[in-house]
C-alpha cells in the first residue's frame, strides 16, 4: 500500500518536471510549482507516517511443529482483512490474524512482508471475521482480577457480555514420538453498572441479573435456551432480553 502510494506520488512529481524546466525560461517565478511539489511530498510523508504508525510492534514468529494438530488462531490460520482502532486512529482492511494462545494481534508489514505484532496496549478494539474484540486492561471481578487482554464483545447494550477465548498447547511423548494438540477454553463475563462478573451457567447469569430473575427464567424456559452446548448464544440472548425488560 505504501509502495503504491510512493510510486503514484513520484510519478505525479515527475509529471511536473517539464513545467519546472519551461518555467526556468518563460517564468522566473516558480514558487507555485515548488509549493505544489512541497505539498505533494508533505502529503506523502503524512500518509506514510500515519500507516507506519501501525507497524511499530515486534516481529511475530511461531516455530513450526509438524506433530501438532490444529492451530492457535481465531477461526482460521490465514490472514483476513479487518479493521483496528489503534492508538486513537482507525485503520481499515488491514490483514490480520488473532493468535489466541499468546493473545496477540498479528499483521503483515507492507515493506518487509514479515509478520508483525500490534502493540497490544495500543489496540482499543479490532474487528475480524464479523466479530468485535476489545482490549480490557484488567478489571476487578468479585475480588479477583480479569486477565488483561482481548475479549470478544458478544452483546453491547446497557448490559455487556464478553467471551475470553483461550487456547493451550498440550504436548506429550508417545511411542510414535512427540504428539500435540491445542485445547480451547472459553470464559464468559457480564458487565453490569460498570462492574464485571464472571459467569459460567444459567444460575450464575441469573444471579447477576437477579432483579429480573423470574422473567428471565420464564424467557429461558419458553425459548428452550440451553447452556451446555451453546453458552455464548444463551448468554447473549438472556442479556439482550434483560435489557428489553428494563426499558
Amino acid at each position: 500500500m505504501i509502495k503504491s502510494k510512493l510510486l503514484y506520488l513520484t510519478c505525479f512529481i515527475l509529471s511536473l518536471a517539464p513545467s519546472i524546466v519551461l518555467a526556468q525560461y518563460t517564468n522566473p517565478d516558480t514558487s507555485f510549482v515548488q509549493q505544489s511539489v512541497s505539498n505533494t511530498i508533505a502529503l506523502y510523508r503524512n500518509t506514510v507516517g500515519t500507516e507506519a504508525h501501525l507497524y511499530t510492534g515486534p516481529e511475530y514468529y511461531v516455530p513450526f511443529k509438524s506433530y501438532v494438530e490444529g492451530h492457535q488462531y481465531f477461526q482460521v490460520k490465514t490472514f483476513e482483512k479487518g479493521n483496528v482502532f489503534y492508538d486513537g486512529a482507525w485503520f481499515y482492511e488491514v490483514p490480520m490474524l488473532y493468535d489466541i494462545a499468546v493473545d496477540e494481534v498479528v499483521t503483515i508489514h507492507p515493506g518487509s512482508g514479515l509478520s508483525q505484532k500490534l502493540v497490544k496496549q495500543k489496540v482499543g478494539l479490532f474487528e475480524l471475521s464479523n466479530h468485535t474484540f476489545v482490549y480490557l486492561s484488567g478489571e476487578s471481578v468479585g475480588g479477583f482480577s480479569m486477565q488483561p487482554g482481548f475479549y470478544k464483545l458478544i452483546y453491547n447494550g446497557d448490559i455487556k457480555a464478553f467471551v475470553r477465548h483461550e487456547k493451550y498447547l498440550q504436548e506429550r511423548t508417545s511411542t510414535n514420538g512427540l504428539e500435540g494438540h491445542y485445547k480451547a477454553k472459553d470464559k464468559f463475563y457480564l458487565q453490569k453498572n460498570g462492574v464485571y462478573y464472571q459467569v459460567s451457567n444459567k444460575a450464575s447469569v441469573l444471579k447477576v441479573l437477579s432483579d429480573k430473575k423470574k422473567e428471565l427464567k420464564e424467557f429461558s424456559r419458553s425459548n428452550k435456551i440451553r447452556f451446555r452446548n451453546k453458552r455464548e448464544e444463551a448468554i447473549k440472548n438472556i442479556a439482550k432480553h434483560y435489557d428489553s425488560l428494563k426499558r
